[in-house]
Order: structure tokens, then C-alpha cells, then sequence
């Protein structure tokens, strides 16, 4: 019929039809489905197996915290310095002294005190140019030698140190053997040799001071005393002390370990 009508009044009817609503489901299209929430208080689903032939990523374990450094507990140290007779009749009154020691601390308290054991070698040395006189074909006749004093001592001392940071403080005491020998030609200190063995008290103390990995050095201070003095008769029939306490002031140069 619509092809029987006279095109103008065919275009006015289209014209008049009202288009269809913009929100019109065209027909064939499904609406979309509601998602379903879970419930409240249900426990979440299972994460998702990884697929046959895929490795899992591995768990990673809980990082456990390091063991803390242990302290070092061994000292081995070589001092040098001046040595000083206290006592004694003889001179010379100043010499050297040479001291290597070996540490070990037994206990540390709180991080900040140790204490330990030391064993410890000494070689003090007090020595004079002097002028000697020896008969030669009936005539003296002069000649230059030296008069010497000399110590060998071995000794243990308990010792109790500091830990400040860097500074290492301390202090020692202990007991030992003192050898002691004094040698020369003068005609007035003839026989001309003396020695003795007697024990002999420490009292130490000084600051160390950390300058490397392990490295440290320091001021020691240490006072020898002997127990017994013996005195020495002379030719003349002089009697004479020869052999006393001592006090040593020495750098030292340590490894700690």
C-alpha cells in the first residue's frame, strides 16, 4: 500500500513516527548478570593453584638477626720507655726498659669492664761510661768501661680494663721473680760483680687507645718493688745497696684479638 502513495506524503508519515528510546535494549543482547558480594564474616576463596608444568614462587623464610661480634679476649703487647731506680746507692738512677706482655681477659661485665690474666717479661737496663784503672807491667793504666745494672723479670698480674668507645683505661697488679746483676771494673765498687734473685710485687696501670682494626697504643706506667734488698760489701768493706725498686713510664703498641 505504502508503495501506492505519492512520495511527499510518504515523507511527511516518516517524518511523524517517533524514534525509539536511547535506553532500548536492542533484542538478542542479554542484560548483564548481578555479581553476588560475600557474605559477611565468610572466609576468602583459596588462591588459585598454579597450572601443571609452572613452578610456585618459593616462600621466603623470616630473616633471623645476626649473633652479636664476639668480644676479643687476647692482648698481645710490646712496650718501651724509661726506666727510674727508686732505691739503691749506685748510680746511674735513669736507664731504658723493655717489656713484651701476653693478655687474656676471662670476663667481660655489662659491655664495659674486663677482666683478665697477664703474663709479662721485663729487661731493665741502668748503664755509665765510667773510667777503670788495671796494672800494666807494674803501672796503672786508665781505660774506659761501662758500668752496668741490670734486671730480668717475669711476673703475673691480674688485670681490670675499661671499654669507653675507643679508650680503653686499665690498671694491673700481681707479683713475680726479679734477676738482678751489677757489673764493673772501678776499683771502688771491687769484687765488681753482685747479683740477686728475689720476689718482687707489680702495681701497673695506664690508657690504651683504639687506632685501627685490632691496633692500639698507649701510656703505661708501672712500679717494680722488691722484697728483698740484700746489701753488698764492697773490698773496702763498704757496705753498698745495690739493687731496688724501680719505676718504668713506656709506650706501648698492642694487638688486640
Amino acid at each position: 500500500m505504502l508503495a501506492t502513495l505519492p512520495i511527499p506524503i510518504l515523507i511527511a508519515l516518516l517524518a511523524q513516527a517517533e524514534p525509539a528510546p536511547a535506553d532500548a535494549q536492542p533484542k538478542g543482547e542479554a542484560e548483564p548478570m548481578p555479581t553476588a558480594e560475600p557474605a559477611a564474616g565468610a572466609e576468602p576463596a583459596p588462591a588459585p593453584e598454579p597450572a601443571p608444568g609452572t613452578l610456585a614462587p618459593p616462600e621466603l623464610e623470616p630473616k633471623q638477626a645476626e649473633p652479636p661480634a664476639a668480644e676479643p679476649r687476647m692482648l698481645f703487647g710490646f712496650c718501651a720507655g724509661a726506666d727510674f731506680q727508686l732505691s739503691g746507692t749506685i748510680s746511674p738512677k735513669v736507664g731504658y726498659s723493655l717489656s713484651p706482655f701476653f693478655q687474656y681477659d676471662y670476663a667481660h661485665l655489662a659491655d664495659r669492664l674486663g677482666l683478665g690474666v697477664r703474663a709479662e717479661f721485663t729487661f731493665d737496663r741502668f748503664q755509665k761510661l765510667v773510667t777503670a784503672q788495671v796494672p800494666v807491667n807494674g803501672v796503672e793504666q786508665s781505660y774506659r768501661t761501662t758500668r752496668s745494672l741490670t734486671y730480668f723479670d717475669f711476673a703475673l698480674l691480674a688485670t681490670a680494663a675499661g671499654h669507653l668507645g675507643r679508650l680503653q683505661p686499665w690498671a694491673a697488679a700481681g707479683m713475680g721473680l726479679a734477676l738482678g746483676n751489677f757489673d764493673s771494673a772501678e776499683a771502688a765498687y771491687q769484687p765488681g760483680d753482685f747479683r740477686t734473685t728475689s720476689p718482687l710485687v707489680l702495681g701497673a696501670g695506664g690508657l690504651d687507645v683504639a687506632v685501627g682494626r685490632g691496633v692500639l697504643v698507649g701510656l703505661h706506667v708501672e712500679y717494680r718493688g722488691m722484697l728483698a734488698k740484700p746489701s753488698s760489701v764492697l773490698t773496702s768493706g763498704q757496705t753498698v745497696k745495690v739493687f731496688g725498686d724501680r719505676l718504668s713510664v713506656q709506650a706501648g703498641l698492642l694487638y688486640q684479638f
